[in-house]
């Protein structure tokens, strides 16, 4: 958990964290307690390192094929 925490720090993630921080004060000083719970939210994304693509789901997934020119076969459908 703590190396989640530490690692890993990039443009993005800290991007988010400011926009996190941001919607958080605003909420607050706003007085709009719904948006409160959605800022610590989105405070805590980056800092645990959660969310779509932390954990590599959105990455496109390695061909397994060991010869670049493997012939692809085609069946035709009638």
């Amino acid at each position: 958990m703590i190396q989640n925490i530490i690692k890993n720090w990039n443009f993005v993630r800290l991007l988010r964290l400011a926009m996190g921080i941001f919607l958080l004060v605003e909420a607050i000083k706003s007085g709009m307690w719904f948006l409160v719970v959605v800022g610590a939210i989105f405070v805590a994304m980056p800092l645990l390192n959660i969310g779509c693509c932390a954990a590599g789901n959105c990455s496109v997934p390695t061909r397994n094929s060991k010869n670049a020119n493997d012939e692809v076969e085609y069946e035709e459908i009638k």
